[in-house]
């Protein structure tokens, strides 16, 4: 029995023993393969980071700035670019409103995501549209505002969804544009013939030319591209002229000809033609500026009075005389030119100007409406529940609703204040625009009056060095008045002009003192006159003598210092008045007591 209990123990024991080392070797093979594990592990952990720490570097050190924001519009990254675009540290970016309150669409676009955080622009067929590129205004801490390319896509921040906005700061590009935008306006509004040719090319032929010089050549823009100026040449041009255009052109330096060139129906008229090269950063020559000025009349003056030398002595006289004429007349010409240029410019700007006012203006009753609605709802939340949780009374206090309640409809009143300053302003600009000359309308003149006062209101107020000029009015019962508008506005400028340069001259011989005891004034003062209408322009300034008084309104005369005066404006106005509404002007003046000027015009022609 005992041998037959030993030999069924034994083989209990071998399965132990063989177990045993089966575990001890699981257990070694399970060892080894953690060690791979965590050395994996450590190597992927190594090379996350590297790959972390190229994908920041990269971040930070784009040009462009990169915001992270997530599903509730929220800023939760934000890249060195984007703290100086905002002008703001990452630390004041992190938890502040993105849409609407650190960027606001400045162009119409349409926009639609699936979130509430971006408000749609416009009309969209198909929802879900994701924004790929639009401009906005950057709203800038302590600075001017800018404006900004921003492109949006979605991606994923700490396991939710969100938006990866890439902003780009276009403000001086935009400025440049509207820049280029000016300069080609006041190129093709300009009475002189421009033209640029392209100096690469051996030919030089012309690539942009103005309106004046369709105008002056008969040419349509299509027929002028490719040419060059020779085309306007003929058999009987002068050619040393040519000569030393031709000659301008090789050594790449500038010239002023006056030659003959025919227009396209076969006419003759006589050019002042002068080239200016023009070269880029690195001085490379690029293109030649080419300013073409038809001064056939002059140049028939000037060969009218070359024959009449010969003449008698009266017969030279007469001629000057017309000559003399001739250049007032062009001149006035001139002067007139300039002035509707400068309307249909002022024109131009207060039509751009009224168009966002009108938007912001129409807006402001709604936001007050809105803004009141939404107090009222939080006044009814505060009634119904007066005790919210801590976080939301926590928050109450931080943003302090009082004062943002009462704050803020002073902040709506005074841009409506500044709003209907502005539409004040614009219709003041549009009033002194108007170019309408082509018959007489009704006009009410105290209206073309205030705008003029309104337009040179800077030089009503006073500064550091001058005191600032009272204005008195003392209006009657005007009727409507037929006349030219713009016209009749440039003589309210001028006459106004001098009477506040005549003030600050005097103001500025005066000492601190003195200038109190002495207000500069300029009284306004109207009435109807039988058939007429009088307009009284008074100063107290210096006044005027006697001599000064006979020739003021001739043209080119002018007691201001030179680069001050034209002595063209009382001279346009005596034309005006005097000559297109049958009126008259003029002043009478005492010496230490000031000057006036009375216009006196028709009330229906």
């Amino acid at each position: 029995m005992t041998n037959r209990t030993n030999y069924q123990e034994m083989p209990k024991k071998s399965a132990e023993n063989s177990t045993q080392a089966n575990i001890s070797e699981a257990y070694s093979l399970s060892l080894c393969e953690m060690q791979q594990m965590e050395r994996a592990m450590e190597q992927l952990q190594q090379d996350l980071k590297a790959s972390e720490y190229r994908f920041r570097n990269v971040i930070e050190k784009n040009a462009d700035g990169i915001a992270i924001v997530n599903k509730l519009g929220l800023i939760c990254f934000a890249n060195p670019s984007a703290e100086a675009l905002f002008n703001c540290t990452a630390e004041e970016l992190l938890g502040q409103a993105f849409f609407g309150n650190l960027v606001v669409e400045v162009s119409a676009c349409d926009i639609e995501m699936a979130t509430d955080i971006i408000p749609q622009v416009g009309k969209t067929e198909a929802p879900g549209t994701r924004v790929v590129q639009t401009e906005v205004e950057a709203i800038r801490k302590q600075k001017a505002n800018a404006v900004v390319e921003m492109r949006v896509v979605e991606t994923e921040w700490d396991g939710e969804m969100a938006y990866l906005a890439t902003l780009r700061d276009i403000t001086d590009r935009k400025r440049a544009e509207e820049m280029l935008w000016l300069y080609d306006r006041a190129i093709a509004a300009t009475s002189t013939g421009v033209t640029i040719s392209d100096a690469t090319h051996p030919e030089h032929p012309i690539i942009y030319c103005n309106p004046a010089f369709e105008s002056m050549t008969g040419y349509r823009r299509q027929e002028i591209i490719g040419k060059n100026c020779q085309f306007l040449q003929g058999s009987d041009t002068d050619p040393v002229a040519v000569e030393i255009i031709r000659q301008a052109l090789q050594t790449k330096s500038e010239c002023k000809v006056i030659l003959k060139n025919y227009r396209k129906d076969g006419t003759t008229f006589w050019n002042c033609f002068s080239i200016s090269p023009v070269r880029d950063r690195t001085g490379k020559l690029t293109h030649f500026i080419g300013v073409q000025r038809d001064i056939t009349q002059s140049k028939q003056a000037e060969e009218a009075l070359h024959n009449s030398e010969a003449q008698s002595r009266e017969q030279a006289a007469q001629l000057a005389a017309a000559l003399n004429k001739l250049k007032t007349t062009h001149s006035q010409l001139v002067q007139s030119e300039k002035m509707s240029s400068l309307g249909l410019l002022i024109a131009g700007v207060a039509h751009e100007i009224n168009n966002p006012v009108s938007f912001i203006h129409g807006n402001l009753a709604h936001l007050k409406n809105y803004t009141q609605d939404l107090f009222h709802h939080l006044e009814l939340y505060e009634h119904h529940y007066p005790n919210p949780v801590e976080e939301i009374q926590q928050e109450r206090e931080e943003k302090d609703l009082d004062f943002l309640a009462e704050d803020l409809p002073q902040i709506l009143s005074s841009m409506s204040v500044g709003v209907d300053r502005i539409c004040q302003i614009v219709q003041s600009l549009r009033n002194f625009s108007r170019h309408d000359d082509s018959q007489m309308k009704p006009i009410n003149l105290h209206e073309g009056i205030d705008g003029t006062l309104l337009i040179l209101n800077h030089r009503l107020k006073g500064n550091g060095e001058m005191l600032p000029i009272q204005i008195v009015k003392q209006y009657g019962e005007l009727p409507p008045v037929e006349c030219f508008a713009g016209p009749i506005n440039q003589v309210f400028m001028n006459i106004l002009s001098n009477a506040m340069d005549a003030l600050d001259d005097a103001n500025s011989r005066r000492t601190c003192q003195e200038m109190p005891e002495n207000v500069s004034q300029i009284r306004i003062f109207t009435e109807v006159v039988g058939n007429f209408v009088e307009i009284k322009i008074a100063d107290n300034g210096p006044g005027i003598t006697e001599e000064i008084k006979q020739r003021i309104f001739d043209a080119f005369f002018t007691t201001k210092p030179i680069g001050k005066g034209t002595g063209m404006g009382l001279s346009i106005s005596y034309q005006i008045i005097v000559e297109r509404h049958n009126g008259e002007l003029y002043c009478s003046s005492e010496l230490g007591k000031g000057t006036e000027f009375t216009i006196k015009m028709p009330i229906a022609h």
